[in-house]
């Protein structure tokens, strides 16, 4: 669930991000918890928030993806983060949300548990991640958690480090196969009708 007067955010990534670059101060982030774990995002990587839709699944989709919708005329992959970061591939509950992100330059969805906030965060209180939490390679850093309720920290994510390149190449084909299937029910329809179809508003 969405916490209440939370504001959508609608920043952009970078097309090819690699590394998170935090200013004198203090820096953003989006806070959210996935399979217990407290996790953030830099705020600037984070398009919009999402009910989850309802989602076309298919077999032939790799597993860390639960399904896909049209999102403005777009085929959009709803990756799950536990798989991706291999904290387990629990089946997605009613109300989980998604975190819409840009990936290369394409929309992807990241669907996680529960979204708790936004967090300004002194540069002086990032420490280094736990080493026992790499999150396969994804964690950058950490902050104290007074976001979630629970004691510890929270685990900061490099966005760029989300996906492998072999998996990016995965995904990117599964992407053109599924817009190539829409594309043979699309055709023959009238104009109106093929641009139809959005997952959400």
């Amino acid at each position: 669930m969405f916490p209440v007067g939370f504001q959508t955010i609608d920043g952009r990534m970078s097309l090819h991000p690699t590394h998170i670059v935090f200013p004198q101060s203090s820096f953003r982030c989006v806070v959210f918890s996935v399979a217990g774990q407290a996790l953030a995002l830099p705020v600037e990587a984070v398009r919009r928030f999402l009910p989850l839709p309802r989602l076309d699944r298919l077999p032939t989709a790799p597993l860390p993806v639960e399904g896909v919708f049209r999102y403005h005329g777009e085929i959009v992959p709803v990756l799950r983060l536990g798989a991706l970061l291999d904290l387990g591939a629990a089946t997605a509950g009613l109300y989980a949300p998604l975190i819409l992100i840009t990936w290369q330059g394409r929309p992807a969805a990241l669907l996680v548990d529960q979204v708790h906030g936004d967090v300004a965060v002194p540069v002086e209180e990032r420490v280094p991640s736990d080493p026992s939490l790499s999150f396969n390679g994804c964690a950058v850093a950490a902050f104290p958690d007074r976001v979630t309720g629970r004691p510890g920290t929270v685990t900061l994510l490099d966005p760029g480090r989300l996906l492998s390149e072999a998996e990016s190449r995965l995904l990117d084909a599964f992407r053109a196969a599924e817009e190539r299937r829409l594309g043979q029910w699309n055709d023959g329809q009238p104009a109106g009708m093929a641009a139809g179809g959005e997952g959400v508003p």
